[in-house]
């Protein structure tokens, strides 16, 4: 889409493949192999590492081709990522694969973090131009919209949380469509929210629609509240925020929810005093008993500060689960730590948080803002400004930086790597 891969587009064939490549990867990562999975299954109960494989084959032959494509038509485009503190993080990546606990655990984790990169910068150069950036994108979200609605007619069973699950009976009556939780789902059609906005902008008006009301509906009904709450909150701070020049308040409009998440969230276990005014407030304090795992998983973090335990090497092993006594502990059995800036310390250290923040927020955040002030691609813009900023919110309450193929991962890549080009070329109608 930038003006390098304009010169060499002219190939019909080759357009056709892109757009394929385009819409694989985006259904590899948010389809998976695996919809519709029934959680009353025994299988479920089994640790998930060494599952994946189809997952880690997929990825890396669509960064295969992605990385052929990307080269042969858009190579001028690569010099926008190769940035001081994408290296940076790159370069520390690695020093906490050599310093990893689990280092084969950390070593899949980096190649799925290679593989993944690759076919997320490749999304937004593969579309024809703008138009074609839309059409894709409207294929890709009316497929998991439709899938998901027959599967709520004639298979609930599969994608309605049932009290027969084994894991969250309690989460009964909850939407998840394709997906294993309604809190993957309720993120997942946030994101196709934001993409029936765009869509809708971009001219394809019935699809835009369709895609916008059947995809907040189910937002609605998936149970997710965090979710709810930081789309709704997105898409009206967002629209404000795409209008806002002046760049303080412009700050304060973004960046408001994701301090007052943390300040209220891992802040009341930090400091006695952010409890007690949080314990004031018309709040669930335990944050749906995501309290008791960041009790039990900061001390952890500071067992190694500066490294940290590795990618992959702390949650869901069998380390963690049957090794010590803190197992007694039920969030020691947590797939996460609820939120993505702990788990990165927990991986990375906290000089790999920093620059973490450094790569994700503030990088993106000057981008937003050169787009913003150039008055270029607003639809284009906004799409890319509403998925970084619901998954910064989210990352708050959930965790899914630097995980693997995650789903909302793939998403929250999408954006900044759209929102780097973006700032840097001029895409073709």
């Amino acid at each position: 889409m930038s003006d390098a891969a304009e010169t060499n587009s002219g190939d019909r064939t080759e357009l056709d493949g892109r757009g394929i490549l385009f819409c694989a990867i985006l259904l590899v990562a948010w389809v998976s192999f695996s919809p519709f999975a029934d959680l009353g299954s025994t299988d479920l109960l089994e640790l998930a590492e060494g599952r994946d494989v189809q997952i880690y084959a997929a990825f890396a032959l669509m960064a295969a081709a992605s990385a052929f494509h990307v080269w042969r038509s858009d190579r001028q485009a690569l010099a926008a990522i190769a940035t001081p503190i994408n290296l940076m993080l790159l370069g520390w990546i690695g020093v906490t694969l050599l310093t990893s606990q689990e280092f084969s655990n950390s070593l899949k984790r980096v190649l799925i973090f290679g593989f993944v990169s690759t076919c997320s910068l490749s999304l937004f150069l593969l579309p024809r131009g703008r138009d074609d950036l839309a059409r894709l994108l409207s294929v890709v979200a009316l497929l998991i919209v439709l899938l998901s609605y027959l599967g709520l007619v004639f298979a609930p069973h599969y994608t309605i949380h049932q009290a027969t699950d084994i894991g969250e009976p309690q989460l009964a009556g909850d939407w998840r469509g394709i997906f294993g939780h309604k809190n993957i789902a309720s993120a997942i059609f946030s994101v196709l929210t934001f993409i029936g906005i765009f869509v809708l902008r971009a001219g394809r008006t019935i699809e835009g629609w369709a895609i916008f009301v059947l995809s907040l509906v189910f937002v609605l009904c998936s149970g997710g509240k965090s979710s709810t709450a930081i789309c709704l909150a997105t898409i009206i701070l967002s629209f404000v925020a795409a209008r806002t020049r002046n760049i303080v308040l412009w700050s304060i409009i973004v960046f408001s929810p994701l301090a007052l998440l943390n300040f209220f969230g891992l802040g009341s276990i930090l400091f006695p005093q952010i409890a007690a005014i949080s314990a004031a407030l018309p709040l669930d304090t335990s944050f749906t008993g995501r309290t008791d795992i960041w009790t039990f998983a900061i001390p952890k973090a500071g067992e190694t500060p500066i490294f940290g335990h590795g990618l992959g090497a702390f949650w869901n092993t069998a380390a963690l689960r049957f090794g010590g006594e803190d197992t007694t502990i039920w969030a020691g059995s947590a797939a996460h730590a609820h939120n993505g800036y702990l788990d990165t310390v927990l991986a990375m250290g906290l000089p790999g948080l920093a620059i973490a923040v450094a790569a994700l927020i503030v990088q993106p955040a000057r981008d937003v803002r050169r787009v913003c002030a150039r008055g270029d691609e607003p639809a284009v813009a906004l799409l890319f400004l509403q998925i970084w900023m619901f998954s910064l919110y989210l990352n708050s309450l959930e965790s899914f930086l630097f995980d693997r193929a995650n789903p909302s991962w793939v998403a929250l890549l999408f954006a900044i790597f759209g929102i780097r080009f973006l700032a840097e070329f001029r895409i073709r109608a």
